[in-house]
């Protein structure tokens, strides 16, 4: 996985309101497999930016 990679969870995270499926995009590599990603909705809002 790159910097700006499309991404899908693949569990849910209720703590954080994000479900299994919903998509983000990788916004920063902190260090290998450790990545910073973006979730926004189809107007481009973003809803949560998650570690």
């Amino acid at each position: 996985m790159k910097l700006l990679d499309v991404v899908a969870l693949t569990e849910d995270f209720p703590q954080l309101g994000l479900h299994r499926g919903q998509v983000g995009t990788i916004v920063e590599e902190y260090e290998p497999k450790v990545f910073e990603v973006e979730f926004s909705d189809l107007r481009g809002k973003v809803y949560a930016v998650e570690t």
